[in-house]
């Protein structure tokens, strides 16, 4: 029993570090991480993830490059995100993995009820992304806090 819980947490540690990319988040401000897989050219993707990112007046499009996209988002409180989609290709060159992150500027933010996630959710929807072919997400309330009570509109 106790080397079945030794795996398992191993496990959990090791998942969660590929997804964040060994690198911890800052456990002081609400955030959201989620690995999305997608069976299209990373080129579409970026171009989708831009376009949509442009067309939400509550985004500002920060620096693009073929690998990443920088943005902020601003709630309605006026309480600002700061929103990110790193991309790279998969094994098979046809797909493309992608890393998203949002991050609340403020320390009394840390239970957004979702904000974060639909911060991402909602660009990754909006472009239509989550309908072309291969689409998987990851994440859970571990890398999303609040993705459980996200109500995204």
């Amino acid at each position: 029993m106790a080397a079945r819980t030794l795996v398992a947490a191993c496990a959990l540690i090791l998942g969660l570090c590929v997804v964040t990319n060994g690198v911890p988040t800052d456990a002081t401000h609400a955030f959201c991480k989620i690995v999305w897989l997608f069976g299209v050219p990373c080129t579409q993707v970026n171009m989708a993830i831009v376009t949509q990112v442009k067309a939400m007046g509550s985004y500002k499009l920060g620096p693009v490059t073929a690998a990443q996209i920088q943005a902020n988002h601003t709630s309605a409180i006026g309480q600002i995100e700061s929103v990110n989609f790193t991309m790279m290709a998969t094994a098979m060159s046809l797909g493309c993995h992608v890393e998203g992150s949002s991050i609340s500027a403020f320390w009394f933010s840390l239970f957004d009820n979702g904000t974060n996630y639909c911060n991402l959710h909602n660009v990754i929807q909006g472009s239509g992304l989550t309908k072309a072919p291969g689409f998987v997400e990851f994440t859970n309330e571990w890398l999303c806090l609040g993705v459980g009570l996200s109500a995204c509109k």
